[in-house]
């Protein structure tokens, strides 16, 4: 009995280090940033949407990315606020603190990161996705969340337990 106890907290162990694997980049502003590759959460015929958690070391600023894959419509910048509606009872609004496009295997990315206040915070690591609205350019463009509802409750855990 106890070694079966023992696998079984080896391998929780392995399926938690796995969920939370991060990278850490060392910007030239002197900012060290720790961050999860973003994962699918809406998929629509003109665009992609994922999302992951960062997380500014330097300052202890948490914020929320999204990047947009564009497939049918010519790539935009993402500007202002993000909206995201959880299955908690209050919505979310974030401010935008960066945006820019990249090239990813020769397609453009929009990147936008906002920074996540304490109420949105404490939302955030209990409730579930519901939709996820930003805007591109000048127009509002988002959905319901279709996969990986739990990802900000499961990567602000990791942060946690990274501590």
């Amino acid at each position: 009995m106890k070694n079966i106890i023992i696998i079984i907290a080896a391998l929780v162990s392995i399926n938690i280090s796995a969920q939370c694997e991060t990278k850490t980049v060392k910007r030239p502003d002197g900012n060290t940033i720790t961050y999860f590759n973003p994962k699918p959460v809406i998929r629509q015929t003109q665009y992609e949407v994922g999302t992951a958690i960062y997380k500014n070391e330097t300052s202890g600023m948490y914020m929320v990315n999204i990047s947009v894959l564009f497939k049918t419509i010519p790539p935009k910048n993402i500007i202002g606020k993000l909206t995201i509606q959880t299955t908690g009872k209050r919505g979310i609004e974030l401010k935008l603190v960066k945006s820019e496009q990249v090239d990813m295997n020769g397609r453009k990315v929009a990147i936008g990161l906002y920074e996540i206040d304490k109420a949105s915070f404490e939302e955030l690591k209990k409730h579930q996705l519901k939709s996820i609205f930003f805007y591109l350019e000048s127009k509002m463009y988002g959905a319901t969340v279709t996969e990986n509802k739990n990802i900000y409750i499961n990567e602000l855990k990791c942060f946690n337990l990274l501590k």
